[in-house]
């Protein structure tokens, strides 16, 4: 899984809709589909990610991680971080063995 498919899965988990700038990103939107992680070739959403996109996300993420300002747990965005504070909980996460 490349950033840019990784960044992109993040992203649609949280929306029903992702505006894809660039042909850098179509192109990670068709690799996404060939791999059956998502159902479209064109566009990537919540509702457009399949079990696969998921258990893939999950797999290629630690199980605590910040990716993009935004707090995975298991490859599942659950909580944007306030700027600044990216540090902190950073030395929480590591505190706590995650």
């Amino acid at each position: 899984m490349t950033p840019k498919q990784k960044e992109l899965l993040v992203e649609a988990l949280q929306s029903d809709y992702v505006s894809l700038k660039g042909s850098g990103e179509h192109a990670a939107v068709k690799a996404m589909h060939r791999k059956g992680w998502i159902t479209s070739d064109y566009s990537v959403n919540r509702s457009t990610i399949t079990q696969e996109g998921k258990d893939a996300l999950r797999l290629h993420s630690k199980p605590a991680e910040i990716f993009d300002n935004i707090l995975l747990i298991d490859g599942r965005p659950v909580a944007r971080i306030i700027n600044g504070q990216t540090q902190r909980l950073e030395e929480f996460l590591a505190d706590q063995d995650l």
